[in-house]
């Protein structure tokens, strides 16, 4: 399905949580990240939240939102997700919440909007295997 217009991409935000009020509609994002330390891979981040907002949506239509490592090119994920458009000038927020995602290895992945096989949006996403810290033992206090 081709579009006459493609949306404009204003954020991609991924967080560990996402809370909305239901009475102003305002939403708080909670530990924005684009960086993850691991202890080991691969790794399972129990819960990832990703806000999506749009604008110039000139009609309902259908997104994908996909997570691909750079270099091999392995989806992580791929969440088909729908927009739901009034005007083109409303701006839609999309929050999509997934569970237990894992990350085959460490490096750099791309989060990207893809509407109509066309990439709107991306957002880098680094996973770092983390080093462990030797830690020097204490001198030990002398009681006088």
């Amino acid at each position: 399905m081709t579009y006459s217009e493609l949306p404009i991409g204003l954020a991609l935000i991924l967080c560990d949580n996402i809370i909305e009020d239901i009475r102003t509609r305002k939403k708080s994002m909670i530990g924005i990240f684009s960086q993850i330390y691991a202890d080991s891979f691969p790794y399972t981040v129990p819960s990832l939240n990703i806000l999506v907002s749009m604008t110039g949506c000139v009609s309902d239509f259908p997104c994908t939102l996909v997570c691909e490592h750079v270099e091999d090119r392995k989806t992580v994920f791929s969440v088909n997700c729908g927009i739901a458009a009034k005007s083109p000038q409303d701006v839609v927020d999309v929050v999509v919440t997934m569970k237990a995602v894992t990350f085959p290895q460490p490096g750099r992945y791309s989060i990207k909007v893809v509407v109509d096989d066309i990439p709107i949006m991306m957002r880098p996403l680094t996973l770092f295997a983390r080093t462990a810290r030797t830690v020097p033992p204490r001198h030990q206090e002398s009681e006088e």
